[in-house]
């Protein structure tokens, strides 16, 4: 049997970090349309990538934990199964983590100052 509360922690703490995420978002939005920047609060981008990176690594082990844990816990004597549920949050922790790092690579990548535009790599 799956435990519960791993399953009900992933399942309503991922939309509770996506909404979170979503506010933070408009208020950026909102102060950006009344015309206050917000200078002071902006990180350099070696921070940036740091937690970026960080955050990849970490959401990329975690989603490969949940996928191949109950297969190594047959190994130590334990019987467990991989149910759909846990498969598919590990499979999108998994995604997400990836996509973190693919992220982390494609800032890595660019010039900060490019006048030939975004898509220009070192």
């Amino acid at each position: 049997m799956t435990d519960w509360p791993v399953l009900l922690l992933i399942m309503e703490g991922i939309p509770f970090l996506a909404f979170v995420y979503y506010l933070d978002h408009k208020k950026k939005m909102y102060l950006l349309e009344r015309g206050v920047v917000d200078r002071v609060g902006e990180e350099p981008l070696e921070v940036r990538l740091e937690r970026r990176l960080s955050c990849g690594l970490f959401l990329s082990l975690a989603g490969a934990s949940l996928v191949f844990s109950p297969n190594l816990a047959r190994f130590a004597g334990i019987e467990t199964f991989l149910s759909f549920e846990l498969l598919v949050m590990g499979i999108v922790v998994l995604s997400s983590g990836l996509a973190m790092l693919l992220g982390y690579g494609i800032m890595r990548g660019r010039k900060v100052y490019s006048s030939e535009g975004m898509l220009e790599f070192k």
